[in-house]
């Protein structure tokens, strides 16, 4: 069936309307942090005065709500690089056993077992997860905000990487074993190399949405100097006089890592995720 002109014309008006929605709040966001301070409550589409003031505050910590600047942003790294640590390692596992190999009978209930962790909002969860860390003393670490974060994460990795191990043809571990290789030396020299793609899209999405997290460092972390740099970010809103274009500044430079990120394991998220979800 062909497609008519007004068709062509009609998507592509949408496909403009939908890019500029999405682009509106990205480019405010870059064009604020270059304007002085006394130029961002103005309505101009580029600055006036384009000024580096923003980023110098930031970047020497000049700004009393900017202060721990550097230290916020480690802890936002050290939290997420641990997310993706824990939540690899536990879907490794999990979703290797899950899979044909280990429990071939009993694979679907186990995977839907494991999506059950889905049927609460993770807001609903965040209560009992802050009073089983107040418990084993984990509050205000890294390891609650850590541990919180894998346990949402990891039931979707390990769902994922079950799926993506259904796919390797079962007569490659079957052949390792019958030379005499044990399930830990055909998961770590067989499988896990075959499922590379795989694993670097979930270490992806694992850092991901560990980065872009704020309840659970919220509720989790209460020493200022162990926030994370969205958490601290809440503090430009409680002032009447809020530095907008140094706002914008950081909330600019704390996109960086996540872009950096995202386009160099595109391939990855597309190819890994893709091929986990479609059965050969």
């Amino acid at each position: 069936m062909k497609t008519s002109k007004v068709e062509y014309v009609a998507v592509y008006v949408l496909s403009i309307i939908t890019l500029i929605w999405i682009f509106l709040p990205i480019y405010t966001m870059i064009v604020t942090s270059f304007k002085p301070f006394d130029e961002v409550w103005t309505t101009s589409y580029l600055p006036l005065k384009p000024t580096l003031e923003a980023y110098y505050r930031v970047f020497t910590q000049s700004y009393y709500r900017v202060e721990l600047f550097w230290t916020w942003l480690w802890n936002s790294v050290r939290i997420a690089v641990g997310v993706m640590i824990v939540a690899f390692s536990i879907s490794i596992c999990t979703g290797y056993v899950i899979s044909k190999r280990v429990f071939s009978r009993l694979k679907s209930e186990y995977r839907m077992i494991t999506l059950l962790a889905y049927i609460f909002p993770s807001s609903f969860l965040s209560i009992p997860l802050f009073r089983l860390m107040g418990m084993y003393g984990l509050l205000d670490t890294d390891y609650s905000v850590i541990l919180a974060l894998s346990t949402l994460v990891s039931p979707y990795c390990s769902w994922m990487m079950a799926e993506y191990f259904d796919n390797i043809p079962k007569e490659i571990d079957e052949a390792a074993a019958i030379d005499g290789a044990s399930q830990v030396k055909i998961l770590t020299r067989i499988i896990l190399p075959i499922a590379l793609p795989a694993i670097i899209a979930l270490m992806t999405y694992s850092f991901m949405y560990s980065w872009n997290s704020y309840l659970y460092p919220l509720i989790m972390l209460s020493s200022e100097k162990n926030l994370t740099l969205p958490v601290s970010m809440g503090f430009f809103l409680s002032t009447d006089d809020a530095p907008w274009n140094i706002f914008m500044a950081v909330g600019l430079i704390y996109s960086i890592p996540a872009v950096i990120v995202y386009y160099s394991f595109k391939r990855y998220l597309v190819s890994g995720l893709f091929r986990g979800a479609v059965k050969a």
